[in-house]
């Protein structure tokens, strides 16, 4: 008998013992808190787990569970409806948007009561790690206003026990967003929630936000290589090892999208601006002239910044000064890392183009409004609000991150990704990662890719 049969009856005979212990655990959910004994004093094996192929088993065990003891609040659309996210993923069938139930929505307060148990459920303590992956952690902060559910369960897919999280909540949101979180973040060493600013779109205030999860980030003991500043309403599209994978290819090099600055957006930097019900207005008032001599650049708020250019961003005294003179323009956000990537010395930082419309900025999958790319989804402000119809589209990109998903709109592409990556984070294919896509990156060096 072969290795590959001899792994194949093990992979069976392990995945039979699992399926009996799902059967025997959500019968158990049908005795009123024996369950939550059991769970205080057992877990889940980690070498069952390690061969699950599937997460759609323990989604229902999960929901079984909240249901009987919390209520019916509603965590898995996708479970709920008998969705077939393969046949989604591989373009075989097509499913109308479904949106999480507003009226069900879970209480991450009560169910995270019991940290064992909210972190054994929902798959935290459950991730294959490679030594790859541990050799190189890395750090994620999260800006968001809403959605607390939604920001949860981005948390459980990108979740491993070395990385570091930050999230920051909006000051100005409903405080039962924070406490949500901050329940949540109790249940774990290595996740940081605040909510020191109020977010106001297209001012400097979302800069600051970003800048204090990586003063957290940096703070942490976990020596992290890289930073990927996100929004709670994102989606990854890469396994944490794929990402590293990726990081590995920039040997150091930042992904910040970065071009010049269009004409018709010189306006932004170039006139005083004043801010009126939370959004900025330019006056006739022009600015001084930067005391650097620097170009100013444009470009996207989120990017992959390596350990250094952190440290760089937060301590440099061009970039305090680079701050102090875009506190009062309009979308600093866009301006600012673009900006400072481009400062000769910068670490990690180029002097080359890196944009979406050239399809050499890899941190975000994105539509918009006149890309030719097709939108399944609708468009809000511009963007492309991806609903599982594009998980066949999404599926082939290169980059790190897809923006952006809403449960309110559709729950079921947010469902599917996560049992897809779940199932391919336990694959452990370290050949799944083509690196010849990336090969025509400018800021990423060639003789990394064989």
């Amino acid at each position: 008998m072969s290795l590959l049969q001899r792994t194949a009856i093990l992979r069976l005979c392990l995945l039979l013992l699992l399926s009996l212990q799902l059967i025997f655990l959500t019968y158990l959910t049908t005795r009123t808190g024996y369950i939550q004994s059991v769970l205080n004093t057992a877990s889940l094996s980690n070498s069952l787990v390690f061969f699950d192929p599937n997460a759609q088993s323990l989604a229902k065990l999960k929901n079984d569970y909240y249901q009987s003891h919390y209520g019916s609040c509603q965590q898995s659309v996708a479970t709920e409806n008998k969705i077939n996210c393969k046949r989604i993923i591989g373009n075989l069938t097509n499913v109308s948007p479904m949106a999480i139930d507003t009226k069900r929505l879970c209480n991450l307060t009560k169910i995270s009561e019991n940290c064992q148990f909210f972190r054994q459920i929902n798959g935290y303590d459950d991730k294959v790690v490679t030594k790859l992956e541990e050799d190189f952690p890395l750090a994620f902060g999260i800006r968001l206003h809403k959605s607390p559910g939604q920001m949860e369960q981005i948390l459980r897919i990108i979740y491993r026990p070395h990385n570091f999280y930050c999230i920051h909540v909006d000051n100005g949101s409903d405080i039962r967003v924070f406490n949500s979180l901050r329940s949540v973040a109790r249940c774990f060493d290595n996740v940081v929630v605040l909510s020191q600013i109020r977010t106001v779109y297209a001012t400097i205030r979302l800069v600051e936000a970003d800048l204090l999860c990586m003063k957290e980030a940096m703070k942490s003991t976990i020596q992290w290589k890289y930073f990927l500043n996100m929004a709670g309403q994102e989606l990854p599209l890469k396994t944490n090892l794929e990402m590293v994978q990726i990081c590995h290819l920039f040997q150091g090099k930042n992904d910040i999208e970065s071009e010049a600055m269009p004409s018709q957006l010189e306006e932004r930097i170039r006139f005083h601006h004043e801010f009126k019900n939370r959004r900025p207005y330019h006056t006739p008032v022009t600015k001084p002239p930067f005391q650097y001599p620097i170009e100013f650049r444009k470009g996207s708020a989120y990017g992959v910044l390596c350990r250094d250019f952190v440290q760089f961003a937060l301590h440099s005294e061009i970039a305090t000064k680079l701050m102090e003179y875009l506190s009062d323009t309009e979308s600093p956000e866009e301006t600012f890392l673009s900006t400072l990537n481009f400062v000769h010395g910068a670490p990690g930082g180029t002097n080359v183009t890196i944009s979406h419309s050239k399809e050499t900025y890899l941190s975000r999958a994105v539509i918009w409004l006149w890309d030719k790319a097709k939108c399944q989804g609708i468009f809000q402000r511009g963007v492309c609000i991806f609903n599982s119809g594009a998980l066949p589209w999404l599926m082939k990109q290169p980059e790190l991150i897809g923006n952006k998903v809403s449960a309110t709109y559709d729950q079921i592409v947010i469902d599917c990704m996560e049992e897809y990556l779940h199932n391919k984070s336990v694959q452990i294919d370290f050949s799944v990662l083509n690196a010849t896509k990336y090969k025509n990156y400018p800021h990423i060096p060639s003789e990394n890719i064989n």
